[in-house]
């Protein structure tokens, strides 16, 4: 029931938009506990049972070909990523329902889709989607971290690999904004002219009108 997730604050949205930077600096400013989606993907993929959850059982990180992901069309790509999150989202309200109850919890992750949210959002001033241009995240995703080059030299075809990723994470983004808008619900788009700290004062004074518990 909704009422078990009133002390939760949902920050949802596409990679390489700031989320996690932005759930550190607001969990440590506000004292609330951060629960980051990425951090619990591999432990509910090993939890994952094939005949439950088929779709996020195969979605290891560390036995993916990646050459084969890579190739398929980002409309392809899309519809499998919606379909891991719509299985992990269960597991992830149950890691949260195990948490104590006496600090507020911020919620921060790609796996947060508006349509699995709005069933256990208590006020809509709880949630937010950040949301990058394709120009900045074109510009950045690949500075994230030596782990995208490592996937990219697996491919055959590396700048076609690289399109396919940035084309799906736009396509995703694109569901994102479109369910969130028909549920009237807030996304914050980053391309860049704002700081990260700006971005979090926004988030925070979005959070800020949310009816206390």
């Amino acid at each position: 029931m909704s009422h078990h997730f009133d002390h939760v604050y949902w920050m949802g949205g596409s990679p390489c938009s700031g989320k996690s930077s932005i759930a550190d600096m607001l969990a440590a400013r506000c004292n609330w506990q951060v629960y980051h989606c990425d951090e619990a993907y591999e432990r509910h993929v090993r939890q994952a049972q094939a005949d439950l959850q088929p779709h996020l059982s195969a979605g290891s990180g560390a036995t993916m070909d990646w050459n084969a992901f890579w190739m398929r069309s980002p409309d392809v790509l899309m519809k499998q990523v919606i379909d891991i999150y719509a299985e992990e989202f269960p597991m992830i309200l149950d890691d949260l329902r195990s948490l104590p109850r006496d600090r507020s919890v911020l919620v921060e992750g790609t796996a947060l889709m508006p349509e699995f949210v709005a069933e256990v959002l208590t006020d809509p001033r709880r949630a937010i989607w950040v949301i990058p241009t394709a120009a900045f995240q074109f510009e950045f995703y690949p500075q994230r971290g030596a782990w995208v080059a490592q996937i990219l030299a697996q491919c055959s075809q590396p700048e076609l690999a690289l399109q396919n990723w940035m084309n799906r994470d736009q396509a995703t983004a694109q569901h994102v904004r479109q369910e969130a808008a028909a549920r009237q619900l807030r996304v914050l788009d980053v391309d860049g002219s704002r700081t990260i700290e700006n971005n979090a004062r926004v988030i925070s004074q979005h959070f800020s009108g949310a009816q206390r518990r």
